[in-house]
């Protein structure tokens, strides 16, 4: 866990998030559902473990790093901070899992008054799971705090979103960003990595497509041999790219995939990228609900609105 000197002054957003945690500490004002939203490369469950430590230290300097909460928390073992993500990489969080978390929910502190939940994804809760969080989130134990945690949130349920206070990590520059320098910040060997690593690839191969030098079939075949989900990802980062170009402005940058990106961001309007954005949410919704989808299929229909001419 890193230090808070450290998110102080090497991460202007999260020096921005600290002086917002500062303020609704300082008067015991902590909401009792936050909801962090920023790219899952950017340290923000350090962030959380950071916040929680600062929460449930028993000192008056905190964190101490030395109180016995301090020391549970650094090694992962404090009674009072539990955490929910899914039992598996690329799985959801199922409600069993919710059902355990009623049952901790409900349990007093051990070690002073406040109990801290950090959920993340959270977006990888499946509609089960989610509607029995709703139900913790509308009728909280007064010592319990929520923490959530998600990269995008337009697949969670809204009545989820209206139970929390929403922080995001913001990029300032909005006419210059790139959305594609998020894949940047994910570890060569992580799974977001290696996808992102096929990114020149994957643009080049949507271009042929619309040049009809593949077909909706061949390329399909060919993606379905990634990873549904993170490919996903990859392509909902390149159409956001796309709209960006053709609302907002081109980027002058030299990176490689500029040139390929504008080329095909020329070939589609505004609302056809809209709907594509709508597609891949609805995609990204049913694999949070259900593992076992016809990914050939999603391919091809996904594939289909990239050719289809305005």
């Amino acid at each position: 866990m890193q230090s808070l000197k450290s998110f102080d002054e090497s991460k202007s957003a999260h020096a921005v998030w600290w002086e917002q945690f500062r303020t609704i500490s300082d008067k015991q004002r902590l909401p009792q559902a936050l909801l962090l939203i920023g790219p899952e490369h950017a340290d923000i469950l350090d962030f959380t473990y950071e916040m929680a430590a600062t929460l449930l230290c028993s000192h008056e300097i905190k964190p101490c790093g030395e109180c016995k909460s301090c020391r549970l928390l650094n090694s992962k073992e404090h009674p009072d901070l539990y955490l929910l993500q899914p039992e598996k990489s690329g799985s959801t969080i199922k409600i069993d899992q919710i059902r355990e978390l009623q049952t901790v929910a409900f349990t007093s502190p051990q070690l002073g008054d406040l109990r801290l939940i950090i959920i993340r994804p959270a977006e990888k809760m499946n509609v089960a799971a989610a509607n029995a969080l709703l139900k913790l989130l509308e009728e909280p134990p007064a010592c319990i705090n929520f923490i959530l945690i998600a990269e995008q949130i337009s697949t969670m349920l809204p009545t989820i979103l209206s139970r929390c206070q929403q922080w995001r990590l913001a990029n300032a520059d909005i006419v210059n960003v790139d959305y594609l320098t998020i894949g940047e910040g994910y570890a060569a060997e992580s799974e977001r990595g290696k996808i992102f690593a096929q990114h020149n690839t994957i643009l080049q191969e949507l271009l042929d497509l619309r040049n009809q030098k593949i077909s909706i079939c061949e390329l399909a075949a060919k993606w379905n041999t990634y990873e549904l989900s993170n490919l996903i990802w990859l392509i909902y980062l390149i159409n956001s790219q796309m709209l960006h170009y053709q609302l907002i402005s081109c980027s002058n940058d030299k990176k490689n995939w500029t040139q390929q990106l504008h080329q095909l961001s020329q070939c589609f309007q505004p609302p056809q990228l809209f709907h594509q954005l709508d597609e891949l949410n609805n995609i990204m919704r049913k694999l949070n609900q259900n593992s076992n989808v016809n990914s050939l299929l999603i391919l091809e229909n996904l594939l289909l609105g990239y050719c289809i001419t305005a």
